[in-house]
């Protein structure tokens, strides 16, 4: 019973760092979609699926990035693969056009 607490305790914890750690992801996809989505006329699910796909990316970024004490050079080639994937992802719901049109609002949602 004791353990049982123990592990409900930590994995409760865990939930709520982990919960605290990708706000920012939520906020940084919300952002960008809703520039997105008010620039191009997109369905629900295509919306649905751009904020996931632009969640991943953000919070596998952090994930990769935060507190590994990372140079600016490796911080760099793990943007450039997640933009890689990223792109790749998008193309299986929108066309090459689309495409380059989100990833351009979504750079302009960033600055």
């Amino acid at each position: 019973m004791k353990k049982s607490l123990i592990i409900f305790t930590f994995l409760l914890t865990f939930s709520y760092v982990n919960a605290q750690k990708n706000r920012y992801a939520v906020k940084k996809a919300s952002n960008a979609v809703a520039l997105i989505s008010s620039e191009m006329e997109l369905s629900d699910e295509q919306t649905q699926f751009l904020e996931k796909t632009l969640y991943t990316k953000y919070a596998e970024n952090g994930l990769k990035i935060k507190g590994k004490d990372l140079s600016q050079e490796e911080k760099k080639e793990i943007y450039k693969k997640a933009f890689v994937s990223t792109r790749k992802v998008l193309r299986e719901q929108f066309s090459e056009d689309e495409v380059k049109f989100i990833i351009r609002l979504e750079r302009q949602s960033n600055q």
